[in-house]
């Protein structure tokens, strides 16, 4: 690249001697003109460019008018031309106006039209630098360059086109992929013509002649340009996705193998995926193998056999930043260099160089046969690095489910299919490639393969008794994929010796253990992964020592919790071990317990076996086998059956899942994960040798960072069995917030969130049990609330400097509980109250949505609820925060808002008379007509506003209701939740249907006299009968089923209309459109029947004679779905209760009924109930059921 130079620079004059001359010349068809023309543009291209001597605005006019002057005809002076171009552009980084870029590329085009065959690659090459980046300033020329007639696609498209030609006409068209610097880019169907024309040239480049080198860069900027498209696009085509994995699945091992390349027209997804693919199309080129292309071919094969060049890839490896590297010194030969560089990070893949990277020549290689065998394993490497690169990026913008179609072709499912010669996987890559960038490459499509299928992975499972059966389950050949991956990845960590390609190695492993379902898999695997990582915690390099604690941190997350995790995490001495681990300083670190709990920050000079995780490396172990001992029960744990006693799941899954009891069983030591963490988090002292003091290490950002989300994932998946580090925690959270930098503070807070939402759980917990001797009572919570807001928390709400910190210190106070909070001193509480108070009104958007959030969660406080004066600061903190432009704080006040409807309504429930008369009517009013404006708000907000506005019309009183303002308020409410349950979100439409189920228990609304009762019944009736969500049909019914009393339904013809949608909603209730609704059909049956017996509770006579036409019409229908279902009801179902107040009803109605008409009505009626009763109960069972009945 040219950089400026502020000297005397003889190169400078001489272009501006030559500038000068140039600009005003004038072109005469005579010798003597084309002789100084032909000197000027010689000493222009003889100038070293090494510095910046090409001004902007002179360069545009030079180009302008060189263009405008030589003719089109004369094919050396514009061979000359095309050279000052394209080292201006390359060389000099020259910006183009629009202007030019529309002369010059008119110019070049219309000049591979008319010039002789030997000036084209120099023109190609000239037009590739302008269009570099320049898509969307070219459009005009886009038909003209890849339309149906257009020069590029001629060229490729052209048999007889020679070599040179070819390699920059494909050049150009990777140019016009690149992303541009605007918003244009390349239309659908042109798109379509470069995808076609890169899959044509991949497949054919094996089978035809050209010598190797020129192939492996036509393959270069193919693979390119499919990468660039898909990155612009962010879409993959689907109907060439089998076409373009089948050349990137054969170029990932070009070079590898001494065979010829063979590439298969395409490649199919497996028939045990269901998936969605547009037919694959054919390729349209699909030539012959002649006996000399094969030849040909054999040659080339030879050329590649030459030896690794092991020591060269490894230095170069050790380049994060993907430059050129020792092996793979033709990365300058071409403007996208870093496209074929390392994948370590996504950048990496995205990247590429600049155009003054790029270098034509190839002096640099020798030319004897050592100088073109080593040039030839570059190219091969870069085409390897290049369809790893491209495979990544395809993965990235596919579907995951349509790539696991696709995970039989580049992942081994079995450990013979990976020996086998003739299979190529990603893992052939991984582990014999002898370039450490295309072993990360491999690694990182790994990564990306692997991510977001833990859905598709939860069928995986491993067990021996299908060994020998003929049939194999896809859920087998899962599982058999998942140790295969395991399996190689630990061989290549075994072998790896490069830290870049070694982070990415481990950092693939936490991809792995994130997806991977350990609950249905045999133990061993995590502990023979953890057992290779723990060899590269304390590695030199940080960058890989937060991989490892990374690889860590996934496993403290798996959920449920497994007891090979609790194993591995545990100290020394687990209760858990056929075979005794081998162990160094098991007693010395159990003295030490005590002291590291209270003051055992400080861990100096840590070697590997004080992070022992206490697992032995005996095959015993790894296969599950060994003994449970807890509390002098021993019970045998198999690594194919699990324990019968204190499980969690006993569902016949492979690894052990346990339960709270057993996990604390295990934290009687300090687990060498945490001491690692703190460790690594803390500034350690150690001796300064050379001035004799002691100078603290502190560990890199990321390492200490890393840490503490290690420690917050074991907080939150494995808490009992770090419940003993507490007070470590306690201090190391305090520690931390006096640390100077901010990112150390915020990691920290979710540190501390996560925390405290497990002591607050755990206090939960304890009240709700007898024994509570392994948890924590709430004196020690109490405690530890008490340190922290003494401590870092005041503080840090009162300093503005750092907003997320704040917002993220807001969340935590909001986990202290209703128990603890009663406990705390009256002006901890007070400023608790005062600092979330002033909070809601900060100027950061994130500290106003947590001080709002935690306040919604405050009001639900009992000592607080009760508080009138709270309440009415805390509904008027809301209510402000409702009308706040950040959407985000409107959200969390959107759902404070909701919880503060419900605090009222308990309130009114529990008769709270004091409160009912000392609360504000006046916020009351304000409360419904926010929450009403918040159902016109984002589908973000709608699901709380519906859900507060059900809740406050519940607290209204009938004193209230007299008032004017009141009544207008609460029918607009009304109208909102109505349009709430007929349209918009699913999460809307059934909050708003239990809304109104919370609005019919307030007898003071009068329902039944109000107009817009009308309409709530009626959008309660066709929701339940037409909806397709069954979640909003349950909430229907339970809405319909809600009033107490018959003067909530109405008039006798509203009544009977009820009654008719409950009779359809049992017609189309087994009409289920989304198999995802199968698992609420039974609870919304169930649901339909309490409503029709509800209804039939409370009956009046009056009613009988409206119903007798529906009755006689569709009574048959309504007993023989009541008897249906009643039949295959739940146990202890609500529906007996229900039948029995029904038959009570229509007893005592038999006895006031006058008219032959009732008569008649209550004779089906009582038939129907009669039949019900003679239904045995002694086949009912128990239905399963997703559906729970709560707000969402």
């Amino acid at each position: 690249m040219a950089v400026p130079a502020n000297f005397a620079c003889p190169d400078r004059e001489k272009f501006h001697y030559c500038y000068s001359k140039l600009i005003n010349f004038k072109y005469r068809d005579e010798e003597s003109t084309k002789t100084d023309l032909n000197l000027l543009l010689d000493e222009l291209n003889s100038l070293e460019y090494s510095t910046i001597i090409v001004g902007e605005k002179d360069g545009n006019n030079l180009l302008t008018k060189l263009c405008s002057t030589i003719p089109l005809h004369d094919d050396r002076l514009v061979v000359k031309l095309c050279q000052i171009a394209n080292n201006w552009k390359r060389k000099q980084m020259l910006h183009l106006t629009d202007e030019c870029i529309r002369i010059v590329t008119d110019y070049f085009i219309k000049a591979v039209e008319r010039c002789q065959g030997w000036a084209i690659p120099d023109i190609l090459r000239a037009l590739a630098s302008v269009l570099y980046e320049n898509v969307d300033r070219v459009e005009t020329f886009h038909d003209r360059l890849l339309g149906k007639h257009g020069i590029l696609v001629q060229l490729i498209n052209n048999e007889v086109t020679d070599t040179d030609t070819l390699k920059e006409a494909v050049l150009c068209v990777e140019c016009l992929t690149l992303k541009p610097s605007g918003v244009g880019y390349l239309s659908a169907e042109l798109l379509d013509v470069c995808f076609d024309i890169f899959c044509m040239l991949l497949h054919k480049m094996p089978t035809t002649n050209l010598e190797a080198t020129s192939q492996c860069k036509i393959q270069i900027n193919c693979l390119r340009g499919i990468q660039n498209m898909i990155q612009m696009t962010k879409t993959v085509p689907l109907n060439k996705l089998g076409i373009i994995l089948a050349a990137i699945r054969a170029y990932m091992f070009y070079g590898l193998y001494t065979q010829p390349l063979i590439i298969p027209d395409s490649l199919y997804p497996s028939p045990l995926i269901k998936i969605d693919i547009p037919v694959l199309g054919k390729m349209s080129v699909t030539p012959d193998k002649t006996e000399k292309q094969e030849d040909s071919g054999q040659k080339k094969s030879k050329r590649k056999t030459k030896k690794r060049g092991d020591k060269q890839g490894g230095k170069q490896s050790r380049q994060p930043d993907g430059g050129s590297h020792g092996d793979d010194p033709d990365t300058s030969g071409k403007p996208f260099g870093a496209g074929a560089a390392a994948i370590n990070i996504e950048a990496d893949l995205s990247g590429y160089t600049t155009w003054s990277k790029i270098s034509s020549s190839e002096s640099e290689w020798s030319d004897t046969e050592g100088g073109q065998g080593s040039r030839l394993r570059s190219s091969c490497t870069k085409v390897r690095q290049c369809a790893l690169s491209c495979f990544y990026w395809i993965i990235k913008m596919t579907d995951k489910k349509v790539m696991f179609s696709f995970w039989s072709s580049f992942i081994p499912d079995s450990q013979t299919a990976t020996n086998m010669a003739s299979t190529q996987t990603l893992f052939t890559i991984i582990l014999k490639d002898p370039s450490p960038k295309c072993r990360m490459g491999a690694l990182a499509a790994l990564s990306v393969l692997v991510d977001g299928t833990k859905l598709l992975l939860t069928a995986a499972e491993d067990r021996d008794e299908t060994k020998t059966a003929t049939f194999t389950p896809f859920s087998v050949i899962l599982g058999s994929t998942v140790k295969e991956i395991h399996r190689c990845l630990l061989l290549a960590m075994i072998s790896e010796e490069y830290p870049i390609t070694l982070t990415q190695l481990i950092k693939c492993f936490g991809t792995v253990i994130a997806n991977v379902p350990y609950h249905r898999m045999r133990p061993g695997l995590l502990s023979r992964i953890v057992k290779q990582v723990k060899h590269f915690i304390n590695h030199r390099d940080p960058n890989v020592r937060v991989a490892c604690l990374t690889c860590l941190g996934s496993m403290a997350g798996i959920q449920p919790p497994l007891m090979e995790v609790c194993h591995i995490i545990q100290p020394s001495k687990p209760p858990i071990s056929a075979v005794q681990p081998v162990l160094t300083e098991t007693d010395s670190n159990n003295q030490q317990r005590s002291k590291d709990s209270e003051s055992g920050l400080q861990i100096t000079n840590p070697t590997v076996r004080d992070f022992d995780s206490g697992f032995s490396s005996s095959p015993n172990i790894n296969s599950g086998g060994g003994a449970l001992q807890s509390g002098g029960a021993t019970g045998e744990v198999s690594g194919g059956a699990t324990p019968k006693r204190d499980t969690a799941s006993s569902s016949g899954i492979q690894t052990p899942v346990f339960s709270d009891q057993l996990l604390q069983a295990y934290s009687k030591e300090i687990s060498w994960v945490v001491k690692l963490c703190v460790k690594n988090i803390l500034p350690q002292s150690t001796p300064d040798t050379v001035f004799g003091a002691e100078e603290p290490h502190t560990e890199p950002i990321p390492v200490r960072l890393e840490s503490l989300q290690v420690l917050a994932n074991l907080t939150k998946g494995y808490f009992p069995i770090i419940r003993n580090c507490v007070p470590l925690l306690q201090e190391l959270v305090h520690k931390c917030f006096c640390d100077k930098d901010p990112v150390i503070k915020l990691h920290t807070a979710k540190l501390l969130d996560e925390f405290t939402q497990v002591l607050l759980q755990d206090v939960i917990n304890t009240e709700s049990m007898t024994q509570t001797t392994d948890r924590l009572d709430k004196q020690q919570v109490l405690e530890f609330w008490m340190s922290l807001l003494n401590g870092p928390i005041q503080e840090i709400l009162q300093n503005p400097v750092h907003g997320t910190v704040r917002a993220t210190v807001c969340d935590c106070i909001a986990n202290i509980g209703d128990p603890i909070f009663t406990m705390l001193p009256l002006d901890k509480r007070i400023m608790c109250l005062t600092v979330v108070l002033g909070l809601t009104s900060d100027e950061d958007r994130f500290i106003r949505a947590s001080a709002v959030r935690t306040l919604g969660v405050y009001v639900l406080y009992k000592s607080l609820r009760e508080d009138v004066s709270f309440v009415a600061d805390a509904t008027s903190a809301i209510l402000g925060a409702m009308e706040d432009k950040n959407i985000a704080v409107r959200v969390k006040a959107a759902w404070s808002l909701a919880n503060l409807g419900d605090a009222l309504a308990l309130n009114r429930e529990e008769e709270d008379e004091d409160f009912l008369t000392d609360f504000s009517d006046v916020l009351v009013l304000n409360v419904i007509n926010t929450a009403t404006k918040a159902c016109q708000d984002s589908d973000k907000v709608k699901p709380n506003g519906v859900r507060a506005l059900g809740n406050i019309l519940r607290y209204t009183t009938k004193k209230q209701l007299c008032k004017e303002a009141f009544s207008q308020a609460v029918s607009s409410g009304v109208r909102a939740l109505v349009k709430g349950v007929a349209t918009g979100a699913m999460k809307v439409r059934w909050n708003a249907c239990y809304a109104i189920s919370n609005m019919y228990k307030n007898l003071d609304l009068s329902q039944g006299s109000v107009p817009w009762n009308v309409e709530v019944l009626n959008v309660l009736c066709t929701v339940v009968k037409e909806c397709k969500n069954f979640k909003v049909r349950i909430n229907a019914a339970i809405a319909l089923s809600a009033p107490r009393e018959r003067s909530q339904y109405g008039t006798t013809t509203l009544y009977s209309e009820v009654w008719d949608g409950v009779i359809e909603a049992f017609n189309t209730a087994e009409n289920i459109a989304d198999y995802i609704d199968f698992k609420y059909r039974d609870n919304l049956i169930e649901q339909i029947c309490i409503a029709a017996l509800h209804l039939l509770c409370l009956l009046s006579l009056e009613d009988l004679r409206e119903l007798s036409p529906l009755l006689h019409r569709r009574g048959e229908a309504l007993a023989t779905y009541l008897d249906k279902y009643y039949t295959a009801r739940q146990k202890d179902s609500q529906m007996d209760e229900h039948l029995e107040k029904a038959k009570s009803r229509l007893e005592s109605l038999d006895k006031e009924a006058i008219s032959d008409i009732e008569k008649d009505s209550l004779q089906i009626l009582t038939k129907i109930c009669k039949q019900l009763t003679e239904v045995s109960d002694e086949n009912i069972e128990k239905p399963k059921t997703a559906f729970v009945q709560t707000y969402d």
